[in-house]
C-alpha cells in the first residue's frame, strides 16, 4: 500500500494516507477526507515551509545553531522562521527582543527553552507546531501583545511562570491531555476571557491564575486535590466555581479579593478551608461535616450566615470586617462567640442587657446562676 503524508482537511493534522484510495478516515478526529485534496494541502503547506527555510539561509549569520540547539539570534527582523535545522530554541535566545513581532517554528521543533521569549513586548503571533512537547518556564512570561494562543497537543506540563503578565492575552486553548498547570502560569493575564481546564489536571500551582480579572467561571477537574495559595486571588469577575469530590484543602487565600463571588458549593470529603478572604459578594457559607481547620474569611463584608461542622473544634480569628455575620450555626459556637465580632457585639451583647445566657439565650436559674437551657454558668 502506498502511503504518503497529507493533512486532514477538517483539523489539520498530519496522517498518512492510501494515495491509491478517493477517500480516507482522519485517525484524530475521525472525520472522512477525500485524499486528493489532504495530499495537496500537504504539499502546499510544505512547499511554503521550503521556501521559508531558503529566505532564512539568506541571512543565516543571524542565528547561531549547535547541534540542533539555536543559542543565539542577532538579527532585527520584525518576522523571524526558525531555521530548518533546530530542533530546540534554546534559553534566552529571544529574551526581551522588543522588535520581534512574528515567529514562524517548523515542525521539527520539539523543545522551547526557559526564558526563550520573556520580555518580546511586540511579540503578535506565535504558532505552535504539533512537535513541541516542552515549553520552559517564563519561556513567554511578559508578552504584551500576545492575543491568542493554541498549545500544542503534545504538552503535558505548562510550567511555572510560562505565560504570566501576558496582559493582552485574550484566549488560550489548552491541550487535552494536559495533566499539570505550574505556579504563576497565567498570573497577571488580565484580559483572559476564559479557561477551560482539561480534564486530566491533576495539580494546579500557587497563583496561577491569580489576577485573571475577566475569567467569570472554572471548574476544577476531578483528580485536583488542592486550592493552592492564591490560586484564583484578585479574579474579580469570578461568580462560578465548580469544586471536584477530590478536593482536600482550599489553601491561604486562594479565591482572595473574588468579589464576584456569591456563593461556592465546598464538597465532602474537605478537611481544611481558606482562601476567601476580601469576597465581598459571599452572602451565606456553608462548611460541610469532616472540615477541622478553616482560616481567614476577614473582608466578606456582605457575609450573613454561616454554618459550621461539629467536626471543628475551634477558631482563632479570621472574621474580623464581617459587619453583618449574625446568623451562626455550629455546635461549638458557645467557647467561640468572642471570635465573630459582629455576633458577640449584637446578640452577645443584647443578651447581656436583657440578663439572659450569652451562649443560647436561655434564662438562669434564680440562685445558682446557672443557665436553665444549656447549664452553663452566667460569668457577667
Amino acid at each position: 500500500m502506498p502511503l504518503v503524508n497529507a493533512i486532514c482537511t477538517s483539523c489539520n493534522k498530519t496522517v498518512e494516507v492510501d494515495s491509491t484510495k478517493d477517500a480516507w478516515v482522519c485517525p484524530h478526529c475521525s472525520t472522512p477526507f477525500v485524499v486528493d485534496k489532504a495530499i495537496k494541502k500537504y504539499r502546499s503547506q510544505h512547499r511554503d515551509v521550503a521556501k521559508k527555510v531558503k529566505a532564512v539561509k539568506k541571512n543565516s549569520n543571524d542565528f547561531e545553531v549547535n547541534e540542533g540547539v539555536l543559542t543565539a539570534y542577532k538579527g532585527s527582523s520584525e518576522e523571524v522562521t526558525i531555521p530548518g535545522n533546530v530542533h530546540k530554541i534554546g534559553d534566552n535566545v529571544f529574551e526581551n527582543n522588543t522588535t520581534l513581532k512574528k515567529v514562524i517554528i517548523h515542525d521539527k521543533v520539539e523543545e522551547i527553552g526557559g526564558y526563550a521569549f520573556r520580555g518580546c513586548t511586540a511579540l503578535e503571533e506565535i504558532k505552535f507546531p504539533d512537535s513541541i512537547k516542552t515549553l520552559g518556564t517564563w519561556a513567554f512570561r511578559g508578552c504584551t501583545s500576545l492575543t491568542e494562543l493554541v498549545l500544542p497537543p503534545q504538552l503535558r506540563h505548562i510550567t511555572d511562570c510560562l505565560f504570566a503578565d501576558c496582559s493582552a492575552l485574550t484566549s488560550v486553548e489548552l491541550p487535552d491531555l494536559l495533566t499539570e498547570i505550574g505556579a504563576f502560569a497565567f498570573s497577571g493575564c488580565k484580559s483572559l476571557k476564559a479557561i477551560d481546564i482539561p480534564k486530566y489536571v491533576t495539580q494546579i500551582g500557587k497563583y496561577a491564575f491569580s489576577g485573571c480579572e475577566q475569567i467569570e467561571r472554572v471548574i476544577i477537574p476531578e483528580g485536583v486535590s488542592l486550592i493552592e495559595e492564591c490560586t484564583f486571588a484578585n479574579c474579580s469577575a469570578l461568580a462560578a466555581v465548580g469544586l471536584p469530590k477530590t478536593i482536600k484543602s482550599l489553601g491561604a487565600s486562594s479565591f482572595q479579593n473574588c468579589t464576584a463571588l456569591r456563593s461556592i458549593e465546598i464538597p465532602g470529603g474537605v478537611l481544611s478551608v481558606d482562601g476567601l478572604r476580601g469576597c465581598t459578594g459571599l452572602r451565606a457559607l456553608d462548611i460541610p461535616a469532616g472540615v477541622t481547620a478553616i482560616g481567614d474569611f476577614s473582608g466578606c463584608v456582605n457575609l450573613e450566615s454561616i454554618r459550621l461542622p461539629a467536626s471543628l473544634k475551634k477558631v482563632s480569628g479570621g472574621f474580623t470586617d464581617c459587619p453583618k455575620l449574625t446568623t451562626i450555626s455550629w455546635a461549638n459556637l458557645a467557647d467561640n462567640a468572642v471570635n465573630f465580632p459582629a455576633y458577640y457585639e449584637t446578640v452577645v451583647a443584647s443578651r447581656k442587657a436583657a440578663g439572659k445566657c450569652i451562649y443560647c439565650g436561655g434564662d438562669f436559674k434564680l440562685l445558682s446562676k446557672v443557665c436553665k437551657v444549656c447549664g452553663k454558668k452566667k460569668d457577667y
